[in-house]
């Protein structure tokens, strides 16, 4: 809803844009919001679909691009929307591609429909089991294994992926390391890291 726009506007410009010309990006959301609606209506009738996926790279490191009042009041109504046609055809999952942090408009994004979040960086946002803690019910999770800890040895791997344990669990959190591997992982400590994730909790990378 949010997300292109952002690529069409330039980060700046968005930034500017919410302010100056408001409406005329609440235009460019209620645009892209159509044509969601309008592909959903071809597809869903005739295909039967596990869950739905979007696209939303409008957080950072410091939260989101857009002020909360303008994500609540303008994005948030046509996520109601799409979670409406998704609703009808029994599609219960819903995740989406937001990076940095996302607390600020995590209310909204659980209010608009959107239950899942992938990735999840920790380092820009925060241990994920604080946020299922938190949404516990409501929130799932995929992603959120620190790959600060998975540069800094297997000692390190080891207590990170223990933290994680009780969200396994539960269910709703799937731990991988979001995006790509960093190059200071040693190879051999990442082989590791696929050992004892597939030896803790059954899951294969």
């Amino acid at each position: 809803m949010i997300g292109k726009v952002r690529d069409m506007l330039t980060f700046e410009g968005l930034a500017y844009a919410c302010y100056d010309y408001p409406e005329m990006v609440e235009d460019m959301v209620e645009t892209c919001c159509q044509l969601v609606e309008d592909s959903l209506d071809q597809l869903l009738p005739h295909f039967k679909f596990d869950y739905a996926s979007g696209w939303e790279d409008i957080c950072f490191k410091n939260g989101p691009i857009v002020s909360v009042p303008f994500f609540r009041d303008v994005v948030t109504p046509r996520y109601k929307r799409i979670r409406k046609k998704l609703d009808q055809y029994g599609i219960d999952i819903w995740y989406t591609d937001c990076d940095g942090d996302v607390r600020p408009i995590l209310p909204y994004l659980l209010e608009g429909g959107i239950n899942c979040l992938f990735p999840f960086e920790v380092n820009s946002c925060a241990h994920p089991g604080e946020l299922l803690d938190q949404y516990d019910g409501q929130l799932r999770i995929m992603g959120g294994f620190d790959k600060m800890q998975l540069g800094a040895g297997r000692e390190a791997i080891k207590a990170y992926m223990e933290s994680l344990e009780k969200y396994v669990a539960r269910g709703g959190y799937i731990p991988f390391c979001d995006h790509r591997c960093p190059p200071n992982v040693n190879p051999d400590d990442y082989l590791y890291y696929l050992d004892l994730k597939e030896k803790m909790f059954g899951i294969q990378e």
